[in-house]
């Protein structure tokens, strides 16, 4: 119940005064676990709801990188992709197709707001649970889920949209402006630095397993936000990056963490987001009617049958170009993920097919069979860990660590260890970041974050320098007429605008 009137709550009546029915007063709900456990419960459903109801996680592989349409997306698809391929956002804010409007879905920050309002009315209202009916280490936890997930929702909001409108006080109904996302970084950091400690190494309610944070979740998301973070601040960037190599080592403390070989049975296994490489994932499991949107996955764009689609659908939607996935994956350099991950890998037509995501559930029968994704949407991963821990070290000057961090990725891949370095190094980790993450939702970000969007050499559709500093990456920020009256310090995307 607490987690059905987490979702039909009632819209705001100002900016960002999110209060759910089922976040009454103490004294009419906040009594025991169960209640603490449904409104948290609720936080994580509108997490999957945005994730898995959106074009989100395939739109950040996407835009920008060297793909191509080679097939016909239904509802006008083609014409939307190829503008998100050429970062031509202005296109579908004024479109009026259907993959327009799930580009525009991804250009409206509210939903993640709802997260971090939730998330800060469990963080103030779990201290008015009766004591006898909460322990002290309950409280803590539930606690540090909320800076968890508002923290989170504060690490996409930055990524997406730069500067952002920064809370954790309770109910809040003050209008704010946005602040820089350099600023809003540096509070997320502190915030889960305090209560990273309070969240458990392991669960041992098997149920709870990767969809819920440990230690090691927050060790991934602060890394996140420290590199975010040397991305943009103008000053000396060594602090961020010393704190990332700090909580890379800590990361291998924790013994329950392990990067697994590339194979097939394990491609299912950690796409299916409870494996030994996943920090923090979005389930997604038929068999308990968690399912997601179909266009919520890369393999819908870039795989067919059997993998994806009805028995007709023969070949793929989107394939990458020749030219920049012979460069990922030299021929003649051995690595797992080139037959495991591919089928006709280089091929630049619509035969190629995309192998990561294969754990599907299928509906109909004969000829009316059509098959579906059942993989989790996987937010954070140990191979993703380990490679910004490379990527500080190398910044750092650090060639040798740098080399270490990469080459545990690059053995479990079953190909030659990195032997590069200075520059030539910095540019290794950054493709074998494309490599690794591949169709999960990592590629735009890092193409931003490291400044390569400038560069021919990583984008297909480069930024001028000038535009990119006027928030030319940044996605378009929809700000409806009810929002601007009630808050008339929020502003757009100066670019966009």
């Amino acid at each position: 119940m607490a987690t059905l009137l987490l979702f039909v709550a009632p819209g705001c009546k100002k900016f960002l005064n999110v209060e759910p029915i089922d976040a009454l007063s103490g004294n009419n709900f906040w009594q025991t676990k169960k209640d603490v456990e449904g409104f948290t419960n609720g936080i994580y459903s509108r997490l999957r709801n945005k994730i898995g109801s959106s074009v989100i996680m395939p739109a950040l592989d996407v835009r920008a990188n060297f793909v191509t349409t080679v097939g016909t997306i239904d509802n006008n698809g083609n014409n939307v992709f190829n503008n998100l391929i050429a970062n031509n956002l202005k296109a579908a804010v004024n479109g009026s197709t259907t993959y327009d409007g799930r580009l525009r879905g991804i250009m409206d920050w509210k939903a993640w707001y709802d997260i971090i309002a939730a998330s800060n009315i469990l963080y103030y209202e779990v201290d008015n649970v009766p004591g006898n009916n909460l322990s002290d280490s309950e409280r803590k936890r539930y606690k540090a889920e909320a800076v968890f997930t508002r923290n989170l929702s504060y690490m996409f909001i930055c990524k997406l949209f730069g500067d952002a409108i920064y809370y954790t006080e309770a109910y809040n109904s003050k209008a704010l402006p946005r602040s820089p996302q350099v600023e809003v970084m540096k509070k997320c950091i502190a915030d889960m630095n305090a209560a990273k400690n309070d969240l458990p190494e392991s669960y041992t309610d098997a149920s709870l397993v990767g969809i819920r944070p440990t230690k090691a979740s927050a060790v991934a998301l602060l890394m996140h936000l420290n590199m975010w973070a040397a991305a943009w601040d103008t000053g000396d960037k060594t602090g961020y990056y010393k704190a990332v190599l700090a909580l890379g080592e800590e990361m291998s403390t924790y013994k329950n963490y392990t990067v697994l070989p590339v194979t097939v049975e394990n491609t299912k296994r950690i796409f299916k987001g409870r494996s030994s490489e996943n920090l923090f994932s979005i389930l997604q499991d038929y068999n308990y009617g968690e399912i997601f949107s179909s266009f919520s996955n890369y393999s819908y764009f870039f795989s067919h049958y059997p993998v994806r689609g009805a028995t007709t659908k023969t070949t793929s939607f989107m394939t990458y170009e020749k030219d920049y996935i012979n460069k990922l994956f030299p021929a003649g350099v051995p690595d797992a993920r080139i037959s495991t991950w591919f089928e006709n890998y280089d091929a630049g037509n619509n035969t190629f097919q995309f192998k990561k995501f294969i754990n599907v559930y299928s509906t109909g029968s004969g000829a009316s069979l059509t098959v579906n994704s059942d993989d989790s949407a996987i937010i954070f991963r140990l191979p993703d860990a380990l490679l910004l821990a490379a990527e500080a070290a190398a910044e750092l000057g650090d060639d040798v660590t740098a080399k270490a961090y990469a080459n545990q990725v690059r053995v479990a891949a079953a190909a030659p260890l990195l032997i590069s370095n200075g520059e030539e190094l910095k540019n290794d980790i950054y493709k074998e970041r494309c490599r690794e993450l591949i169709g999960e939702g990592q590629f735009f970000f890092d193409l931003v974050r490291t400044k390569r969007a400038i560069s021919t050499d990583y984008s297909k559709a480069v930024i001028s320098v000038s535009n990119f500093n006027n928030g030319a990456w940044t996605w378009p920020l929809l700000i409806s007429s009810a929002e601007r009256t009630a808050n008339p310090y929020l502003i757009g995307n100066n670019f966009w605008n």
